[in-house]
């Protein structure tokens, strides 16, 4: 074999070497910036369940504000909803779930929310099974903050945790709490409900804005004012075909007390 051909052999060989090398750095610093649950683009999905209004013949719920919605709730028929005479003063829409993934119908609810002019902000289940880091980089993945009327809101309850952890979880609730403030310009809204706020994340966010579950009663934390008081998972509301949670302003808040000043 000449020289001239073993030279040509050794060049192609290191170019494709070097090809191989470049595309695999590519691919961890991709890897790393981006959860493999969130890397693909959104698509839009036709809901077309449930295939029947499962609370036909139920009165339809007029004690509320607002409502709070997942993929849980399947097909919204908008229209309907924005025409009722009990209609929401504002929507909050799950961005992603427990398991840190990707609610399927989010970005279609907050389009549609913004359609029919109801003011829409987005909710995010906090867990320790993933870090602050990762959930912080799923938050600028998927909530696209030009189109939030409201202040986001962290949702911590009881299988945001497990006994293990629970040591660690004022700390990194409120590093992410923070971390989102700095990319949104406002504190987040903290949602839990009333015993497991009490028992795990009191005192450390009393000063935050406060969404607490509680369905026997107003909620009552002593000289601490929740804003947003969700007293209801099954509420009926027109153009939603099955249970929905509901929830009031209180403590002489209202739509102002919620709204995102958005960074210029």
């Amino acid at each position: 074999m000449s020289v001239k051909k073993v030279i040509y052999i050794n060049t192609i060989f290191i170019i494709l070497l070097l090809t191989v090398a470049g595309l695999f750095v590519l691919w961890e610093m991709t890897r790393e910036t981006a959860p493999t649950h969130l890397k693909t683009k959104p698509k839009h999905i036709e809901l077309t369940w449930p295939k029947e209004d499962k609370l036909a013949g139920k009165a339809y719920s007029d004690f509320f504000d607002g409502i709070d919605i997942s993929i849980h709730q399947g097909r919204i028929f908008w229209d309907s909803l924005a025409q009722a005479e009990h209609k929401p003063r504002f929507i909050y829409v799950r961005a992603y779930g427990k398991d840190g993934r990707r609610d399927d119908a989010y970005h279609h609810n907050i389009e549609m929310s913004r359609k029919h002019n109801i003011p829409v902000g987005s909710y995010i289940f906090f867990t320790m099974a993933l870090s602050v880091e990762s959930q912080f980089r799923d938050f600028v993945e998927m909530v696209d903050l030009p189109l939030q009327d409201l202040r986001p809101v962290i949702d911590v309850e009881e299988l945001s945790t497990t006994e293990q952890n629970k040591v660690h979880l004022k700390d990194s609730v409120l590093r992410l709490a923070k971390l989102i403030e700095q990319e949104t310009g406002a504190k987040p809204i903290i949602y839990s409900n009333q015993r497991y706020y009490q028992k795990n994340l009191a005192p450390t966010f009393n000063d935050y804005p406060l969404w607490i579950a509680h369905y026997s009663h107003e909620p009552s934390l002593q000289e601490i004012r929740p804003i947003i008081w969700q007293r209801s998972e099954r509420g009926h509301v027109k153009g939603i075909w099955t249970y929905v949670d509901l929830d009031n302003f209180i403590n002489g808040a209202n739509l102002t007390s919620i709204l995102l000043t958005k960074k210029r």
